[in-house]
């Protein structure tokens, strides 16, 4: 067996691609004979070309597309390239560095690849074990992972090779044609820092996703007969291999440098990583494009074989994709939720910007904050500890101090804040419990790796648990996911901050948050715990009550000594008069300051106990005093007079002094009854607004909608600091400083009061003033604030109005709910004389807020257009509630509300659908990737589509093999051109609009009359796919792209080829002519544009710089010349020496650029792109003159602003636009016109 190289095994011919000159180097384990020794031959190296992202990927071929390949049991074993050639042809792709680096780490047979994986599982069992005793994480890409799981995904793999045997694996290029000794090595290599460690393992299991997936498609492969689709599939599969390689060579370098060097470099920088995800994704792509091809060229017997091995593959995949993902993977792990669609309530934790960022006093509550941070700390103590206490004791104040500790101890101990909630009745969300488990959640997942991934799957598969019961919330946000949690024995504590519990404005939701909570203990994966401030109201004592004792630890606040809350009152005043003595005589209003003893310790000590146990009096106090309108020592003398007046209680004690203020002057002075009279009714009507509503408003809302000047507002609050939060911008909401002060003035006991407030009358004043609001000229009405154009995101006839009015006011996601009530007491009244008319309203109305509900939340006044646009023309909604806007100038024809939430329910991305196959209607079958469930079939997908010149027309090439022309008008098909036998990938028309072109991967052109329908010429000559085709300006010549590299010029009249232009090495994407019809423009796969005389068929210039594929080339007016790359690079060249002029930065790729007058204004397939010559060195293209129109994947834009949001089926980048008309190829085969004005309005 020694003589033939064709006799060897397949790892020992491997071998005979490497000099093993120095074999006894290698740190190979190897235990291959004398017998197996066969020549060895070297590499040679190779050109620079060969090192380009994408490789010419095509070979010639000389089968047309109209002959079917035979049958495979006809075919040679010698038509098909070898295992030896798919390794031949990667590593050829590799620099001459990288073979070097890669030789010795092949092995030669089966007995040294299964000793190197059972040493390379060894050190990946080890790897995860120190792992583990790390408790490791990494974050990347904004992801947290934990090592751990990264080593038991490489284990996995490792065993999934392990398992192929030796037989399969000595026909298996991928198990062979991997460096097993160097993989081994790379987890043998000693680490002991976490960023390296982390880099490692990461590269290592992204390097063994890739080599599975490899695997997968070289079965494939291997199952199909030669074709020139097939070769296309092999040569993209290459790449995927060779990308691979290359990953695994840069960390085998590093690990052969030198020790101490190694010691300071990572196997791989998380760039690298990057950049690998990154090629890698891009790579397969195109390799599931290419595998989905491979069906196309052949025969019946065939196709039904290939299509049985693609159906195989894609399971594959789908298997490998899910174990990549099982345990938090780093690359392909998609995490389906956007935290910021996760309702929460900002204002309720600790930190909020809009809460008094009050904590105690360093020498105050020091026992007490002892106790509760020694029960935090305890390994095994009580998951939750509840602080009691009555109104005005201090307990809001605690819990800030104590988070803020927790906060500043998870950044250096075991222990830290999970989450806060502080609830205050009478604002809004912080009063209810509807967001209180999605406002917690929101923070965990910023504390706990992977909880994100397992929160994106709850909301994935139930959009709408957010409005569901409490009980639901929690067993899917809280508890299942917490139990799922795999922390790898993590001894942080996460202790979670909910403070002021009673002021949960429903009894029931309390009650139901503290039996929920009580399971914790039942949570132990994680070590979560609950610190809880209430007043001891029933409710709360029953539901601690039912509690087990030892899931609770009390703290009544009541139970501690007076003395000690006196002494804590008097060390907070002392404090506080300093202060207020120093910002008194830094400008004193009478001009004698105060003394360094001011007030003394026996006044001070009065005030403790005056104040005592109630924090909130002392702090009301020092308020008082320091309201620079009225004199300190004045107010004291005040205050002291209430001291023990009749059987006031200390909280009213307080106040009544505040509110008696009112009735005194700047100077100190009564006022005279009459005036008294109407300031405390003002003072009613503004305070009693104040303390009732809801949401609080800002000044400015309060004086609208109580029809009083802001100034009168201003003033009669003047004297009012020392209760109410008072903010100077007067749009920021007023709040009281404290709920007693509302309860206080609610009270029976001041109602015979001049400021007692009259609740009941108050509400019913407030509910006439907002009737009179919406009513009025002002109130409900399309776009009411004044919002400047359709797509700005907030930051009918009366549905769309509250719509709207929701959405402003962050409600939006509470519609749903509000419209089941109203069906459910419809059902409960069926005595409604007009119930089915009503009901049938409901129900549309609840579709139409389904098909709406994300783009309403974010820019509302979409509901205007865009929603009634793309509403069904049988909607009751569209047809009842408003008209779609005058702007709109031509409207497509939508579907039902059935086809609409199929697309939103079977939304995948193009990569994730299965291609059953090409059926003998020209139907495309489509099944869902997870479900399996068949799809809607896509007949006629659309590849292109073009206007004619004058607008009148609209050409479409279609997968289905056919042309076919629209009105744009009608928006109806008036035409089908058939004889193309492949995907029809390109149309044009020619100058005059006599004649239409069309371009397709059957290897010819096509020449037809849009008027009458008939085939005029048949263009053959390519041996590849034919992607684009041109006219020249005059019309006499048409130059036709393909796949071969080459470019052919033709005569329209004849259909005789004139020239054909050789010189890409890759394939040729686009092609366009100069205004003056001297020069040709080539694009291609090459990255590289090429400039050709056309009359005599010679390169004039090669113009190289874009880094990425060319998609398309135009020439502007005057002689300019534009490329449009996949590197997202917009840039102008001068024709004529070859040099870039300009480039812009981050430009959408577009696949059809052509110019106006104006040089900074191109009309793409997307709309007009608009590039800004402002700057002296442009990095990216302003989209933003009113000129400027462009359709970007979901927004139709005017310049940078958002216009028209489109749903998911009309999201295509199968687009045309003319004269503010886009014309949108659709998954359907149908083409959408939507027709804008070009200056958009509100009506």
């Amino acid at each position: 067996m020694s003589g033939s190289s064709t006799k060897l095994g397949f790892r020992q011919r491997i071998r005979a691609h490497f000099e093993t000159r120095n074999r006894a180097s290698s740190a190979v384990h190897s235990s291959s004979s004398s017998a197996n020794t066969v020549p060895t031959t070297t590499i040679q190296p190779f050109s620079s070309s060969s090192s380009t992202l994408y490789p010419s990927p095509l070979v010639s071929s000389g089968s047309p597309a109209t002959n079917p390949i035979p049958s495979l049991r006809h075919q040679s074993g010698s038509d098909l390239p070898t295992n030896d050639d798919i390794l031949t042809r990667t590593l050829q792709r590799l620099s001459n560095d990288e073979r070097a680096t890669l030789g010795h780490q092949f092995l030669s047979n089966s007995q040294d690849v299964g000793m190197a994986l059972d040493d390379a599982l060894r050190a990946a069992k080890e790897k995860q074990r120190y792992c583990v005793e790390k408790k490791w994480t990494f974050t990347f890409g904004g992801r947290s992972i934990t090592l751990n799981d990264e080593a038991e995904k490489i284990i996995g793999w490792l065993d999934r090779f392990k398992a192929v045997g030796d037989i399969a694996a000595n026909a298996d290029p991928v198990h062979a044609g991997l460096p097993w000794a160097g993989i081994r090595l790379l987890l043998e290599a000693a680490t002991s820092e976490r960023n390296q460690t982390a880099a490692l393992l990461a590269g290592c299991e992204t390097s063994l996703y890739m080599a599975n997936r490899l695997k997968a498609y070289i079965d494939y492969l291997h199952t199909l007969p030669t074709t020139l689709t097939r070769t296309n599939f092999e040569t993209a599969v290459i790449e995927l291999y060779a990308h691979i390689l290359r990953f695994l060579a840069r960390a085998i370098t590093v690990y052969q440098d030198s020790t101490i060097h190694r010691a300071f470099m990572a196997f791989w920088t998380t760039s690298d990583l990057q950049s690998f995800e990154t090629d890698c994704d891009r790579t397969a792509l195109r390799v599931d494009i290419e595998a989905n091809n491979c069906d196309r060229t052949l025969s019946a017997q065939d196709r039904a074989h290939a299509t049985q091995g693609g159906q195989e593959l894609q399971k594959v995949l789908r298997e490998l994709e899910q174990h990549h993902k099982m345990q938090g993977s780093l690359n392909r792990i998609e995490t389906k939720i956007d935290l910021s669609k996760l309702p929460y309530v900002a204002g309720a934790l600790f930190n909020s910007y809009q809460e008094a960022h009050v904590t105690c006093h360093p020498n105050t509550r020091v026992d007490l904050l002892r106790q509760v941070q020694n029960w935090a700390q305890q390994p095994y103590g009580k998951r939750i500890f509840w602080l009691n206490g009555e109104a005005g004791t201090g307990k809001s104040t605690i819990s800030r101090t104590f988070a803020g500790w927790l906060t500043h101890q998870g950044r250096v101990e075991a222990i830290d804040l999970g989450a806060s909630f502080f609830f205050k009745r009478g604002e809004a969300d912080r009063g209810s419990a509807m967001k209180f488990f999605p406002t917690l959640i929101h923070q965990l997942v910023l504390k706990l790796p992977g909880l994100g991934t397992l929160i994106a799957e709850v909301i994935n598969r139930d959009p709408l648990l957010c409005d569901k019961s409490l009980s639901e919330q929690f067993d899917k946000l809280i508890y299942a996911p917490l139990k799922q949690l795999n922390l790898t024995r993590n001894s942080t504590t996460f202790v979670v901050v909910v403070d002021a519990l009673d002021e949960c404005e429903k009894e029931e939701d309390i009650k139901a948050i503290l039996q929920l909570w009580s399971r914790l203990p039942q949570i132990t994966t994680v070590d979560i715990r609950l610190f809880l401030t209430s007043r001891p109201e029933l409710p709360i004592r029953l539901g601690f009550k039912d509690m087990s004792a030892d899931a609770h630890r009390d703290v009544f606040l009541r139970e501690i000594p007076l003395t000690t809350v006196q002494r804590d009152i008097w060390v907070f005043l002392k404090d506080e008069f300093s202060r207020i003595r120093q910002s008194y005589n830094a400008e004193p209003p009478s001009g004698t300051l105060l003394p360094d003893e001011w007030p003394g310790d026996t006044v001070l000590l009065t005030l403790a106990k005056m104040a005592a146990p109630l924090f909130i009096v002392g702090a009301t106090i020092c308020r008082f005093l320091s309201d620079p309108a009225w004199d300190a020592r004045e107010q004291l003398e005040t205050l002291l007079k209430y001291q023990g007046t009749g059987q006031l209680s200390q909280m009213e004690q307080m106040y009544l002094p505040v509110l008696k203020q009112l009735s005194r002057d700047s100077r100190g002075q009564e006022r005279p009854d009459a005036e008294q009279n109407r300031l405390y009714e003002e003072c009613r009507t503004i305070v009693g607004s104040i303390v009732l509503l809801v949401s609080p408003l800002s000044r400015s809302s309060l004086a609208v909608l109580l029809d009083m000047p802001q100034a009168t507002i201003a003033i009669r609050l003047r004297s009012l600091h020392s209760v109410l939060n008072i903010p100077v911008d007067p749009e920021q909401p007023i709040r009281t400083l404290h709920l007693s002060f509302g309860e206080f003035l609610l009270s029976n006991k001041v109602q015979d009061k001049p400021f007692g407030v009259d609740g009941p009358a108050t509400h019913r004043m407030l509910l006439s003033r907002c009737l009179n609001l919406l009513s009025g000229r002002d109130g409900l009405q399309e776009n009411m604030c004044g919002i400047e154009y359709p797509g700005q995101p907030r930051k009918e006839k009366h549905l769309l109005h509250w719509l709207e009015a929701l959405s402003l006011m962050n409600g939006f996601t509470k519609v749903l709910g509000y419209l089941g009530i109203l069906q459910s007491l419809l059902i409960q009244s069926g005595r409604l004389i007009d119930s089915t008319q009503l009901s049938a309203f409901l129900e549309d109305a609840r579709r139409f807020v389904l098909a709406n509900r994300y783009i309403a939340d974010d820019a509302p006044l979409q509901l205007y257009s865009s929603a009634l646009l793309f509403a069904p023309q049988t909607s009751i909604v569209r047809n009842t509630c408003g008209h779609v806007p005058k702007w709109i100038g031509l409207c497509p024809v939508a579907p039902t509300w059935a086809d609409i939430e199929l697309q939103e329910h079977d939304r995948v991305s193009l990569n994730e659908l299965v291609y059953a196959s090409v059926s003998s209607d020209r139907t495309i079958g489509l099944f869902h990737p997870v479900t399996g469930r068949r799809l809607p079939e896509l007949k006629g997908h659309i590849r292109a589509v073009v206007f004619s010149p004058d607008g009148s027309m609209l050409a479409s090439a279609s997968l289905d093999q056919t042309v076919k022309l629209w009105n744009p008008t009608t928006c109806q098909q008036v035409l089908e051109l058939e004889g193309h036998t492949g995907t029809v990938s390109a149309v044009v028309f020619s100058p005059d609009g006599s004649l239409l072109a069309s371009a397709s991967d059957d290897r010819t052109a096509r020449l037809w009359n849009p008027i009458t329908g008939h085939k005029v010429q048949k263009l053959e000559g390519h041996t590849s796919v034919v992607s684009a085709v041109v006219f020249s300006p005059d019309g006499s010549l048409l130059a036709s792209a393909s796949y071969d590299k080459t470019i052919r010029l033709w005569n329209p009249t004849t259909g005789q080829e004139v020239l054909k232009l050789k010189g890409h090495n890759d394939w040729v994407r686009a092609v366009a002519f100069s205004q003056d019809g001297l020069l040709l423009a080539s694009a291609s796969h090459d990255r590289t544009v090429r400039l050709w005389n056309p009359n005599t068929g010679q390169e004039v210039q090669k113009l190289g710089g874009h880094t990425h594929w060319v998609k398309t080339v135009a020439f502007s007016q005057d002689g300019l010349l534009a490329s449009v790359s996949v590197d997202q690079t917009f840039r102008l060249w001068n024709p004529t020496t070859g040099q870039e002029i300009k480039r812009f930065e981050d430009i959408p790729v577009v696949t059809t650029i052509s110019p106006t007058h104006d040089n900074m204004l191109w009309v793409t397939n997307l709309g007009v792109l608009n590039l800004n010559e402002g700057s002296v060195s442009p990095q990216a293209p302003q989209l933003g003159t009113d000129r400027s129109m462009i359709l970007t994947h979901n927004w139709i834009r005017q310049g940078t602003r958002k216009i028209l949001w489109l749903p998911y089926d009309y999201r295509s980048y199968v687009t045309a636009f003319q004269d503010n008309t886009f014309a949108i190829g659709r998954r359907s085969g149908e083409v959408a016109f939507i027709g804008l004005d070009g200056s958009w309005g509100m009506a």
